[in-house]
């Protein structure tokens, strides 16, 4: 992976922008892989008619690497999107972003939840981001495939379907000797799923690598190869065109889903408007994503930046931003708010879906996440998508991957 090496940092560390309030024309410029909320943005141009929000977008890993090296470079962008497992390779550099400490930021710390918070902190205590979302995980469903598979289609009757991820298997088994379709989209979304509710998933709090011994990954593993070898995979990659098709025509009939792809499904499935429903996530607690908002250090107008994440990412903005977009909060506060304790879709039944969200994000405490997290990451999904693949059985693509492992993470 691409190091923010020390000469970009020294030219960083004495390149700061003009933190004064301005009066004149400001364009704020924006580097993510996920674009922001276009009515929030229109509405704080609207609020301050100096500032206008610029986005640059590209896809998730290109785009860390793209911030990366302009960081390296002294070049960059106002604001920068951070994907939590990403984030640990950014806060081991804080010398290359403007600690918001000194803007604020202590102030709002308290607004989030800890485990949020402190993924977007240095060790040597340098606030570099400030959380956006968070990911807590359900299981979306088709009734409509479950009752033609015998298979019961209430959300609390479905949910006790799967306290565990062994039972989840289970009855994906018995769905797919009933209809001969696919149960679910791939195993690594198993693997995926499982491995993030641990309390220790890669790195340990000291930092140290544990992905080779950590029973929790090998256990996540071996359910997302259970899964393959029993026929409930559609190998069909996330947000793919097949995986779109999977969604609408009835490809996969389970989706282990953060509250921030409900809105995919609906996107990409319209047509199936009401036949989807919702149930707890085996095991319960669990997180797939979620991001930090950050300033560089060389960011040209960095007050006016963290102004805006500060608006953007307060309480109430993010509350907002879930009651149109499904997207999780990361303030507990609002875990007892009717908006988002009694929120409902009909695209999903109406089923409880607010409630379960709140109860996956209260029982989840996170893990320490390190600098090669996402490398390592990418080599466990290549692996058992090797599986799905056929290409090798799951003992000879762990023995891979392991070492594949190992090889990224002393790269850099």
């Amino acid at each position: 992976m691409i190091a923010i090496v020390s000469a970009g940092l020294l030219v960083l560390s004495g390149c700061s922008g003009s933190s004064g309030e301005s009066s004149g024309p400001i364009t704020l410029n924006f580097w993510g892989f996920s674009s922001l909320y276009k009515p929030q943005v229109e509405q704080y141009e609207k609020l301050h008619p100096n500032i206008k929000i610029q986005q640059k977008i590209g896809d998730y890993d290109a785009a860390h690497q793209t911030l990366l090296t302009a960081l390296s470079a002294a070049k960059g962008p106002d604001i920068g999107q951070i994907a939590i497992d990403y984030m640990a390779e950014f806060t081991a550099t804080p010398q290359a972003f403007t600690d918001l400490r000194t803007l604020g930021a202590n102030d709002i710390k308290g607004d989030y939840l800890d485990w949020r918070w402190s993924g977007g902190v240095a060790k040597d205590g340098t606030v570099v981001g400030i959380p956006t979302d968070v990911g807590g995980m359900a299981v979306a469903y088709r009734t409509d495939l479950f009752q033609a598979a015998g298979l019961p289609t209430d959300p609390k009757a479905v949910s006790a379907l799967w306290p565990t991820w062994n039972d989840y298997i289970a009855t994906g088994k018995k769905y797919v000797a009933a209809t001969g379709k696919k149960f679910i989209d791939s195993g690594k979304a198993i693997f995926r799923a499982a491995s993030n509710q641990a309390d220790l998933k890669y790195t340990d709090k000291d930092g140290k690598l544990v992905y080779a011994t950590n029973p929790a990954i090998k256990q996540s593993w071996d359910y997302g190869v259970e899964a393959i070898n029993a026929g409930l995979s559609a190998n069909v990659p996330t947000y793919s065109p097949q995986w779109n098709a999977a969604l609408a025509d009835g490809g996969i009939s389970t989706l282990i889903a953060p509250a921030w792809m409900l809105l995919s499904i609906k996107q990409q499935a319209p047509a199936t408007a009401g036949k989807w429903n919702i149930a707890t996530l085996p095991g319960a607690a669990g997180n797939d994503g979620g991001s930090f908002l950050v300033v560089p250090k060389h960011a040209a107008h960095p007050k006016e930046a963290y102004d805006f994440i500060k608006w953007l990412e307060a309480p109430e903005q993010q509350l907002s931003l879930f009651k149109d977009t499904a997207d999780f909060p990361a303030v507990p506060s609002l875990y007892t708010n009717p908006v988002v304790t009694s929120y409902k879709d009909s695209f999903f039944s109406d089923a409880p879906a607010g409630q379960i969200y709140v109860d996956s994000v209260k029982a989840y405490h996170g893990h320490p996440v390190g600098p090669k997290d996402r490398a390592i990451e990418n080599q466990f999904e290549n692996g058992l998508g090797r599986v799905d693949q056929g290409q090798q059985s799951g003992d000879a693509s762990w023995r891979q991957t392991l070492s594949d492992a190992k090889r990224e993470a002393a790269n850099g």
